[in-house]
């Protein structure tokens, strides 16, 4: 896997800076990786901390039981319109940019929007997970998360191998060219003003919702749980931790949300893209297929955009390192996963219970 590639005549395709070398030397491009690994890092410690990666937290948002996940969703979305805002004010060639590296000249349908939304929609209350949150349960130690990871493999490959399909005869149907239907142009009003009024709409609701559903009453976690040093009982507020805040076993999701939303800033200025996390699963998925039966890849031609370049590479890297920040974040507050833990312990999904999957009856955890 090179993280860019000689240029070739398929290159006059990437519309994306960020993997032509003659703009991009090596200390740039590595300076790329490790930007990517810290968002990464920070992205993972904000999930664990945010308690949306845990499935029943999903389950009770689909049910409109709880609201961590919507919460914390929509704290990260508001600040992103901010960052994006400024960032279109003051540095608007990066915007642009990001701009064209999220929209990438593809077409969109609305009937395979739908479907896609419909089936993310189904995952999601099926499985427990997204294809970010999966992260956080594997670096937390989540029993049956790697049960989860190989059925989104499996549906990357379906999809990879329906594609072609999908696009001929699925994508015409009710095709936007949305670059010409951005919100902007359709009211005529600057890009950050409708940034900052829906960001302005968003965080209203997140505080509204907190304001009748706070955050607290959310977790039915025992009072008390046996700290590390000497199995001590006492109080969550009460137990000493090395670092404050950061050790806290759950933040409020809107200041995890938050949190999440900033890692634009790095992301939108240096690696000229948005957040994201499902092209990382293609990515992953192309350069193993090119691996394995490279004459196969190469009769696909959505394989080989998605092979190449530090446009599809940083995904990869920012969520292989999201495992290991929520790993760090559950270790900061001794909330690690045990498959079997003790009796004696705390632990919320211990505490959480069992949801079977209905119609194979196989637990989630």
């Amino acid at each position: 896997m090179a993280i860019c590639p000689e240029s070739t005549a398929s290159d006059s395709k990437d519309k994306s800076p960020l993997c032509q070398k003659h703009q991009d030397g090596q200390i740039s491009v590595w300076k790329k990786v490790l930007l990517s690994a810290l968002c990464g890092l920070l992205f993972g410690w904000f999930l664990q901390k945010s308690n949306v990666y845990i499935p029943d937290v999903i389950f009770r948002q689909m049910k409109m039981e709880q609201f961590t996940m919507m919460k914390t969703f929509l704290a990260a979305v508001s600040t992103s319109q901010v960052v994006l805002a400024i960032v279109y004010l003051g540095r608007k060639a990066d915007f642009d940019l990001s701009l064209q590296s999220y929209d990438g000249g593809r077409p969109r349908g609305l009937a395979s929007t739908a479907l896609g939304a419909t089936l993310l929609g189904a995952g999601m209350a099926i499985s427990g997970a997204c294809p970010g949150t999966i992260t956080a349960q594997i670096g937390t130690g989540l029993r049956y998360s790697g049960v989860v990871f190989a059925g989104g493999v499996t549906g990357c490959v379906v999809y990879i191998i329906l594609e072609p399909i999908l696009t001929k005869y699925l994508l015409p149907i009710w095709t936007l060219n949305y670059q010409k239907q951005y919100l902007p142009r359709w009211f005529g009003i600057t890009y950050w003003k409708i940034a900052v009024a829906l960001a302005f709409t968003l965080a209203s609701v997140v505080a509204i919702l907190e304001i009748f559903l706070p955050y607290d009453i959310d977790y039915p976690y025992p009072e008390s749980y046996s700290t590390t040093a000497g199995n001590s009982t006492r109080s969550i507020n009460e137990v000493v931790r090395p670092i404050p805040v950061l050790s806290d076993y759950t933040w409020p999701p809107y200041a995890a949300g938050i949190g999440i939303g900033l890692l634009q800033i790095a992301i939108v200025t240096t690696l000229q893209d948005t957040l994201g996390s499902s092209s990382a699963w293609v990515t992953f998925l192309a350069n193993v297929v090119y691996l394995i039966a490279p004459s196969v890849a190469r009769k696909s031609d959505y394989l080989m955009r998605s092979k190449d370049g530090m446009g599809n590479y940083w995904q990869v890297i920012y969520l292989a390192s999201a495992i290991i920040g929520a790993m760090l974040s559950g270790l900061s507050s001794n909330m690690l996963i045990n498959p079997e833990p003790p009796i004696d312990s705390f632990n919320p999904v211990s505490q959480f219970p069992l949801i079977p999957i209905r119609f194979i009856n196989f637990p989630i955890w």
